[in-house]
């Protein structure tokens, strides 16, 4: 029985009330009085509410909430429990700061939560007419052992499950009627969510973390949430193809092409750039011309030393048919002398064409914009790669080289070529690192098994991937992370 407020029974107030239930038909004057219902009902539904939600802290709360409702409902006690692992625990009691688990008094109304919670519904004493079929005995027995005549206890529910009681106790006067039930079991459904929000924010860190696990170990082992436990299903049955799958494991490193030989057009001997026809990334044939050196002073030695070869010829006759033997040697000497200055100027002549020595595609050397330079014997003018003969060159990080070894397949892309996958042969692993960017990379030699093709360039760089072996898909995606945190772990501790 809720509160009522008295009114007088006398004056204009009362007057008019009594005019209109005289006036007014009886449909339309219960409609009325429903409503009114309603909305006190609802206002101390909102009231006992706020006494829950009014304090951040969850045992603040829960006191404040018993005592206020107590105090509206006109009764002698309520008590609040918690369910925990199973069993229900009383937290608060009405008009109480403190109390000790180990009293007769909670031990009995800790069996009336109990009661309810078993049986999750509503339990009342005396039982309504309209009260299916209960058990009662813990109920019965706190009746009788601390005079509260009138009893009941609602479970408190948050999405299906009982997570509290709130037991009520009155005197013998007044019994729960119907009215009281509908308000108390729609504070329930209420109070449920918000009481077990605030013990779970309550609680330390640990012990959210373990409510949490047991949150989803029920939807797993409960009756409820097949969608849940199908979700879970599939993630441990993937979970468990992909720890037991193997794949390929392949080492990713930056590819560039180069040619697998390259010859050095040289300057052969000193002077000057007459003409250079070609540059970087021309193709060329065999006996092609690369570069000319000027001619002109070749031209003149060579004159001058036929003129003099003629002369010493001439006077090497002379001599000869004096009979002069000592000049004879000496004439024949010099004779000899011209003659190989002569030779060696026509055979200047004749190199001072540079040539390709072979069929391929010049992969450095741009002279086209410094002709009339001067040139030293041997100097590199232009360097030409084959185009049907190439090497693969990978530069492998460090941290991937031990599983690498000579014969091992890879295939290639290229930049230029993405479209065109190449398959090479490890041929050569060069055991000298070089830095760069940070970090240490080995120089990794290969061939191509693909016959190439005739878009392929010397410099063309792409990516290579070396198939190392079969294993662990687990090991694939996580070891370079795990080997770099071992590293700092071994390098941290003492």
């Amino acid at each position: 029985m809720m509160r009522q407020d008295s009114e007088p029974t006398d004056g204009p107030r009362h007057e008019g009330r009594a005019l209109l239930q005289t006036a007014l038909p009886a449909e339309v004057l219960a409609a009325l009085t429903a409503k009114a219902q309603t909305a006190e009902r609802l206002q101390l539904l909102l009231e006992l509410l706020s006494a829950a939600v009014g304090s951040r802290n969850y045992e603040a709360a829960t006191r404040s909430f018993v005592t206020e409702t107590a105090t509206r409902l006109q009764c002698d006690r309520v008590s609040l429990g918690i369910v925990t692992n199973g069993r229900v625990e009383v937290t608060a009691l009405s008009h109480s700061a403190t109390f000790s688990q180990k009293t007769t008094l909670v031990g009995a109304i800790a069996g009336a939560m109990e009661e309810a919670f078993d049986q999750r519904q509503t339990v009342v004493v005396p039982p309504l007419p309209t009260t299916p079929t209960q058990i009662r005995r813990a109920h019965d027995a706190l009746a009788r052992q601390f005079n509260s005549v009138a009893l009941c206890s609602v479970p408190l529910t948050d999405d299906g499950l009982v997570v509290g009681v709130l037991t009520l106790e009155r005197g013998a006067e007044q019994p729960f009627d119907r009215g009281t039930l509908e308000v108390l079991e729609a504070l329930a459904a209420v109070l449920g969510p918000i009481l077990d929000l605030k013990r779970r924010d309550a609680r330390w860190l640990g012990g959210k973390a373990w409510e949490s696990l047991r949150s989803q170990l029920a939807k797993l082992t409960g009756p409820r949430h097949v969608g849940f436990k199908l979700a879970t299903l599939a993630a441990a049955a993937l979970a468990a193809c992909v720890a037991l799958a193997t794949g390929d494991y392949r080492v990713t490193a930056k590819t560039a092409l180069e040619g697998a030989i390259q010859q050095a057009a040289t300057v052969p001997f000193q002077g000057y750039l007459e003409t250079a026809p070609v540059r970087a990334g021309d193709v060329v044939q065999a006996g092609q011309v690369l570069a000319t050196l000027q001619d002109h002073e070749l031209k003149l030695e060579r004159l001058r030393w036929q003129s003099q070869r003629d002369q010493l010829a001439k006077e090497y006759r002379q001599v000869l048919a004096d009979r002069d033997a000592a000049k004879v040697e000496i004439k024949a000497a010099e004779l000899a002398q011209a003659e190989a200055q002569l030779a060696l100027a026509a055979d200047k002549l004749a190199r001072i064409q540079i040539i390709a020595p072979f069929a391929g595609v010049i992969v450095s050397g741009d002279w086209s914009q410094r002709l009339g330079s001067p040139l030293e014997e041997g100097q590199v003018l232009f360097e030409v790669a084959p185009l049907n003969d190439y090497r693969v060159v990978l530069q492998v990080d460090d941290r991937d080289m031990a599983g690498l070894r000579i014969g091992q397949s890879g295939t290639l892309l290229l930049s230029s070529l993405p479209h065109d996958e190449l398959s090479f042969a490890v041929t050569q692993i060069t055991p000298v690192s070089t830095a760069k960017e940070g970090r240490n990379y080995f120089r990794v030699e290969a061939r191509l098994t693909t016959p190439p093709s005739d878009r392929l360039r010397p410099a063309m760089e792409g990516v290579g991937k070396i198939a190392v072996d079969q294993r662990s898909l687990v090991w694939i995606w996580t070891h370079e992370v795990l080997d770099e945190a071992r590293l700092k772990l071994w390098a941290w501790l003492p």
